[in-house]
């Protein structure tokens, strides 16, 4: 008999969510229409707005993304995109997934991949420096030696290229664990396979979370 059981959780709050999704749209607009401008010998008025109103949208999903990290719930926050020594496993488990190009058993954790908490932080960063210098350059293109337009073109290649990777990554995390990573993002909630005999009643630990791997194995 199986003592494996699907659960439907709530991880990703609304607030989250909202952060995500304008920064996720704000910069997709912001890097058409940056491409776009940098090719043009005169900016077009109606584009320049464009850009600057995602350049609104994407400050607002920032600055609400940096108020969870400090007031959010506890995977939210600035200490859970830290990694831990804990998590060296999990990482080597992911990266083996990366690399087997998901034939690899699929790794399985809470919320934040191990693998990219660093590089979600360094995204953070980046997006925070696009921000600073998009809104000097113009008047001030040179700032303590570096030319602001050469900075902003090229922390802007470099989040177009995580954004490649992150969505190819999702996509491989959705379509092997089958466990709602994509839809997490759209209603909040994953799905995670628990352990039956682990089930808390008076006086027992509470529910432990199994991986999809550990689901066939267990009868």
């Amino acid at each position: 008999m199986n003592n494996s059981e699907l659960k439907r959780v709530l991880v990703w709050s609304g607030w989250l969510r909202l952060s995500h999704w304008s920064i996720a749209l704000a910069t997709v607009v912001l890097l058409l229409t940056g491409w776009q401008l940098g090719d043009s010998v005169a900016q077009p008025p109606a584009l320049l707005d464009v850009h600057y109103y995602a350049a609104g949208v994407l400050l607002f999903g920032l600055a609400l993304r940096l108020t969870l990290m400090v007031i959010g719930r506890e995977h939210e926050r600035l200490t859970a995109l830290l990694p831990r020594a804990s998590e060296l496993q999990p990482i080597a488990h992911t990266l083996r997934f990366y690399l087997s190009l998901g034939r690899a058993p699929v790794p399985r954790w809470y919320a934040q991949n191990p693998l990219w908490k660093p590089v979600y932080l360094a995204v953070y960063m980046a997006l925070m420096v696009q921000v600073v210098t998009g809104s000097l350059m113009q008047e001030h293109p040179v700032v303590w030696r570096f030319y602001l337009p050469s900075v902003h073109a090229f922390w802007a290649q470099a989040l177009l290229w995580f954004g490649i990777l992150h969505i190819a990554a999702v996509a491989l995390h959705d379509l092997k664990a089958k466990t709602g990573d994509v839809s997490a993002m759209i209603n909040g909630y994953r799905l995670f396979f628990i352990d039956r005999s682990q089930l808390p009643s008076a006086n027992e630990q509470p529910v432990r979370f199994v991986s999809s791997d550990d689901k066939g194995k267990r009868g």
